[in-house]
């Protein structure tokens, strides 16, 4: 880009903008979940182990209380389960049932597929250039954005 004027500038913003647009999908009802809620579900899934609430309530950076609001209504909706410690009768764990692993495979599926059809149709390397290009742009963003505060 020889001349950065306002006019190549405004180009740039709308097709990053139309790129964007691209990747985001409206919500569908079947896939309304809170985000702690996905999030919790997530950190189940991926650890793939049975989690304490305040392991959870690290890993997440949220107040145990909230956590517990949290396990609570997955729990009442069958998206994981609470088991006693049997050592400690006080603690419990929490996993992630077959209901859950579904839920949070539907809504990935769901939301991740524009990045899954640009991956499958920019190729490997493409894609990988272009994720590389986002991260740099988005490191520079927040190194910027952190000396100006």
């Amino acid at each position: 880009m020889k001349d950065p004027n306002w006019v190549n500038m405004i180009k740039n913003m709308q097709e990053i903008r139309f790129f964007s647009r691209n990747l985001i999908l409206r919500n569908k009802k079947e896939y309304e979940i809170p985000a702690q809620h996905l999030d919790l579900l997530s950190q189940l899934a991926i650890s793939k182990r049975k989690m304490t609430p305040m392991e959870l309530s690290d890993y997440m950076g949220l107040d145990k209380a909230i956590i517990s609001r949290v396990i609570e209504k997955l729990n009442k909706s069958g998206y994981l389960v609470k088991e006693k410690d049997e050592i400690d009768k006080r603690r419990y764990y929490v996993s992630i049932t077959d209901a859950g692993k579904k839920k949070i495979e539907d809504i990935y599926k769901y939301y991740l597929s524009p990045i899954y059809q640009l991956y499958r149709n920019l190729g490997d390397k493409d894609f990988e250039n272009l994720m590389k290009y986002i991260e740099k742009a988005n490191t520079y963003y927040h190194k910027d954005k952190e000396t100006k505060e």
